[in-house]
């Protein structure tokens, strides 16, 4: 045994001692668009990959602009999450070792293999889409490996739209570690905005014959919606009296009025109602943030 070697507490000081503390996260406005566009990015991935199983033409030609719109938003909410954190260096130490029991370890490599599937899938279709001279074979090839890409980017989109409200749950933060449902609420709303954005999507790419199809999901969805946030409400409105005064009759408003009966409403009358449904279902999704991310506040 080395008798040398000496506590670090004793005569030593500790290798954190002389460094600038992180900075405490910003439970205001970036956690809000964090949540947001991390909520957006693995719904819309889960949806649009369960769209592409189920088959389809327009599906089908519809996926690489839904890779590629899933893979801006999650860099956006990689962005977020670098400037909350404050040191980038963390994730270096937060991707070294895996740990299963830990939400934020078991999300921070989800998230990363995520976009690193997702990146791929979307770098293989658009080089073999601008450089793809090779003939017939290099395209099946670069076929098979998107597809796989796209797989595993599925994959690590269930574990990204999952471990976001459990990572909120395990935190000290009044109002919100209290709140049990709100997993099921994240993933449900989560489920919700992808749909929305998907409606949106093939709107803008003039792909108005989808309408029909996402119709019974955007009805389903925004039930599940609805129900998952009224559980959550119920676990958190003594809190939300404390800070907001009131029963916060506005978000009831925007969140069953506007962005549920409204949206479901709107989404029977074609795609150009469909797809104003779907912003309704995203300026929601925010405002329900905001909401939740208020809790927080010191009262």
């Amino acid at each position: 045994m080395n008798t040398n070697l000496k506590p670090w507490a004793s005569n030593y000081p500790s290798p954190y001692e002389g460094h600038d503390l992180t900075h405490r996260p910003d439970w205001a406005n970036i956690i809000v668009w964090d949540a947001f566009f991390n909520n957006l990015t693995a719904g819309f991935m889960v949806f649009t990959t369960v769209a592409w199983f189920l088959g389809g033409h327009v599906f089908s030609n519809l996926l690489p602009f839904a890779l590629t719109l899933a893979l801006i938003i999650v860099l956006i909410d990689l962005a977020l999450l670098v400037f909350d954190l404050g040191d980038p260096p963390r994730f270096i130490h937060a991707m070294r070792v895996l740990h299963f029991k830990s939400p934020l370890s078991v999300g921070v490599w989800g998230l990363a293999c995520y976009s690193s599937c997702l990146g791929a899938a979307v770098a293989i279709y658009w080089l073999t889409y601008l450089f793809g001279s090779g003939g017939p074979v290099i395209h099946i090839y670069a076929g098979v490996l998107m597809r796989l890409f796209t797989v595993l980017a599925f994959i690590g989109a269930l574990v990204v739209i999952c471990y976001k409200g459990v990572a909120f749950s395990c935190t000290s933060q009044p109002g919100v570690k209290d709140a049990r449902w709100l997993t099921s609420f994240m993933v449900s709303d989560a489920l919700l905005m992808g749909c929305g954005l998907y409606a949106v999507m093939a709107f803008a790419l003039g792909s108005w014959t989808v309408w029909a199809q996402l119709l019974v999901p955007m009805l389903i969805l925004l039930c599940a919606r609805c129900v998952a946030f009224a559980l959550m409400y119920l676990e958190t409105r003594e809190r939300a009296k404390l800070v907001y005064h009131s029963e916060t009759g506005l978000l009831l408003v925007m969140v069953y009025l506007i962005g549920g009966l409204g949206a479901a409403a709107l989404a029977f009358f074609g795609p150009s109602c469909m797809a104003i449904s779907g912003v309704l279902v995203l300026l929601t999704g925010i405002f329900e943030r905001y909401w939740l991310i208020g809790l927080t506040k010191k009262i």
